[in-house]
């Protein structure tokens, strides 16, 4: 493991990485206070316009436990929990400069997906909150947008298979690059003030005997939420990702969350939802 990580760390050295957003260090440090102030939170979340707008949709989109409709940044700080502020501030933050071109955003797109799928998946986890799994689903492929910048050729084909092949699509990839993009990734979350629980996730989110790997009862439940929920995503995506290696790799999240029948038909339709929405904006611009 120690020379994938080095390798990751020097791919991710010759690329430009974009700092986290000066307005997230300063929520953290506010949040970080014994007495965090509540006017300084919300004029925080408040200052960029567009991301408010896009913290209002999300905060919204079912990644809550608020019952009524958030309407602005003063409702936000009284209806959500400080550490579901900052994740779902985070994220929408990240997505914002994580990925430019049309592919990245496809990168990025199917971890919204499985974000979702895994914050719905979440209300019958005790120990994971709906905003620790989606961020959990949202980052667990940051890396692919990295290693495909280092390898603009190939890359995206090696990525695309891993969506149907999990498991040997990720062996393949370790084999062809001498690391992974949950390595790239594990190192991304550190930098932009991440969860541990979550890089945790990040990085051992391929492997089938995460289980046994994995100290915590709470980043193996992070780990099958995720696992799970990309079955979801890639499900909503296209009919031909749905192999039987990506069954076994969703029973693998399943055995050890134990869920309810009608668990993984609640989370395709909160995707399903989701897309809607998304289709329906991007046919009014």
């Amino acid at each position: 493991m120690k020379n994938k990580l080095t390798k990751a760390s020097n791919i991710l050295n010759s690329l430009t990485i974009p700092t986290i957003p000066e307005e997230v260090l300063k929520l953290k440090e506010e949040l970080n206070r014994k007495y965090p102030n509540t006017v300084t939170i919300a004029n925080l979340i408040s200052h960029n316009p567009e991301l408010l707008a896009e913290f209002l949709n999300l905060a919204n989109a079912n990644l809550t436990n608020s019952n009524s409709e958030i309407k602005d940044a003063k409702n936000a700080v009284n209806s959500l929990g400080l550490d579901e502020i900052y994740n779902i501030f985070l994220a929408i933050s990240l997505t914002d400069i994580a990925a430019q071109t049309d592919e990245e955003k496809q990168i990025l797109q199917h971890g919204t997906k499985a974000g979702l799928a895994a914050a719905e998946l979440s209300y019958w986890v005790f120990d994971v909150s709906r905003s620790e799994a989606y961020m959990a689903g949202l980052m667990q492929n940051v890396g692919a947008i990295y290693l495909s910048r280092f390898d603009p050729e190939n890359y995206l084909n090696v990525f695309n298979y891993q969506l149907r092949s999990p498991i040997e699509g990720y062996k393949k990839e370790v084999e062809q690059y001498g690391t992974a993009h949950t390595y790239l990734g594990t190192y991304l979350a550190k930098k932009w003030h991440i969860d541990p629980n979550i890089y945790q996730a990040i990085l051992m989110h391929h492997y089938p005997d995460y289980v046994a790997k994995v100290s915590t009862d709470k980043v193996r439940n992070i780990i099958a939420l995720v696992m799970a929920a990309n079955y979801v995503a890639s499900s909503a995506t296209a009919e031909q990702y749905i192999t039987q290696e990506l069954k076994d790799y969703r029973n693998l999240g399943l055995r050890q969350l134990n869920l309810p029948e009608n668990a993984m038909k609640a989370a395709s339709a909160a995707v399903a939802k989701w897309s809607k929405s998304e289709n329906l904006s991007s046919g009014s611009h």
